[in-house]
């Protein structure tokens, strides 16, 4: 199977991860209660064989946006008139992170958004294929 479609098999899965494009001004707009809007940066898809390919989100058919849902603590994506929606099973600051993680089609995923500046990380690991995305996020 190549990179493609193991990437488009698991687009459900990245659905977790939309990111904003601008940064945030006060580490207390990103708390853990205000909700936020995540837009993706860049992407590194790579297979258990070693393969690796590097794009934008929609090079592997994923959102480029997403918004982090406190009350609700879900995460959710909407690309193509499709919603995805992933509830957070952990949240927690650490130092100037908050760290969000899930788990969403087998695989398990990590959010870890900077406090003070909005840049975020997010890893989305499973059997055969791994994402690195790279965006930012906003307070609503």
């Amino acid at each position: 199977m190549n990179i493609s479609t193991k990437v488009l098999s698991a687009a459900a899965v990245l659905g977790i991860t939309l990111f904003a494009t601008s940064s945030v001004s006060a580490k207390d707009e990103i708390d853990g209660k205000a909700n936020l809007l995540c837009a993706a940066f860049d992407v590194m898809a790579c297979l258990d064989s070693g393969v690796c390919s590097r794009g934008e989100a929609r090079t592997f058919d994923l959102p480029e946006f997403m918004k982090v849902d406190f009350k609700q603590q879900a995460v959710t994506a909407t690309s193509g008139g499709k919603t995805v929606n992933s509830p957070i099973k952990n949240s927690e600051i650490s130092g100037n992170q908050l760290v969000l993680q899930g788990i969403e089609n087998n695989h398990g995923w990590t959010i870890a958004i900077h406090r003070e500046t909005g840049r975020m990380n997010v890893s989305s690991v499973g059997y055969e294929v791994s994402f690195s995305m790279f965006g930012a996020c906003k307070a609503l």
